[in-house]
């Protein structure tokens, strides 16, 4: 069975490449910048280079393949610098490979999806999460929609910031979500080749507040700095002044500020633990 992995220079795109590797499933990886290679050349079978933004890049790019996997997506990292929104790369190029897949011998289109995006269509990471989710739905292509709370590399920012004292609690921190390894939800994906026609949620299986994590993240990384508590109040006034400057930004930090107001847990189908992963990473 032959696989296409749109998103594949990503820590979980890295992740399915390795674990369809480890399955045996023969792999083509998508690459649009091609500096980003480090580390997949000896997990996939081939590489593509394309612009997934720009659709005659991609013409004729499903053929001969049964299964598309897409991890692709905006990071939602203050570090990322990219000028291309949510709108450019969750919703349109996501909607640029299901219109070549459509065209295809494609059987099956696999999407990482994001937990509770149905409820914030308020927000634009959610709102172009959950209207591609929607476009697939309906595109007459067999689907997995699978919607993790948050991966786990997600929360590497958080390791910087511990190193040079300046993780921070927005709010209270008191709100509960559970994120999975990329490595657990690169498993759930590839387990799920097979499937026919579903949503899965999945989280890690263990539930955190939002000051936990960062406790765990300043206890491993940096025990001697404290972590300092900040408003949430402030950041909302924040926002208003982001959005006439700096739309990406924007759309992130409200991101950041809604997640922090609500509980965020999905069905705990993980097996890694987040103190695990941080000691592996730091």
């Amino acid at each position: 069975m032959k696989v296409l992995l749109f998103g594949s220079t990503g820590n979980l795109g890295q992740a399915i490449a390795s674990e369809l590797k480890n399955k045996g499933y023969e792999t083509t990886c998508v690459v649009r910048d091609i500096s980003k290679l480090k580390g997949l050349e000896s997990i996939t079978d081939k590489i593509i280079n394309a612009d997934v933004t720009n659709p005659t890049s991609l013409i004729n790019i499903c053929n001969g393949f049964d299964i598309v996997i897409s991890a692709l997506g905006k990071s939602v990292s203050p570090s990322d610098k990219s000028k291309l929104s949510f709108k450019d790369i969750d919703y349109i190029a996501n909607s640029n490979i299901l219109s070549e897949a459509k065209k295809s011998t494609v059987k099956k289109f696999i999407y990482i999806s994001a937990f509770h995006s149905e409820k914030y269509l308020h927000l634009e990471y959610f709102k172009v999460h959950h209207e591609f989710s929607q476009k697939l739905i309906l595109s007459g292509i067999d689907y997995t929609i699978i919607k993790p709370p948050a991966i786990f590399s997600a929360f590497k920012d958080m390791v910087e910031m511990a190193k040079k004292g300046q993780l921070i609690n927005i709010g209270l921190g008191d709100k509960k979500t559970n994120p999975i390894y990329e490595g657990d939800l690169a498993r759930i994906t590839v387990d799920n080749i097979r499937g026919h026609n579903g949503i899965i949620e999945a989280g890690g299986k263990t539930i955190y507040t939002r000051r936990q994590l960062n406790e765990i993240v300043q206890q491993a990384i940096n025990p001697d700095k404290s972590i300092r508590n900040v408003p949430l109040v402030f950041f909302k006034c924040l926002l208003p002044i982001l959005k006439i400057f700096n739309k990406n930004t924007f759309d992130k930090f409200a991101f950041f500020i809604e997640v922090m107001q609500h509980d965020t847990i999905a069905p705990q189908l993980g097996e890694m633990t987040f103190e695990e992963y941080v000691k592996k990473v730091k």
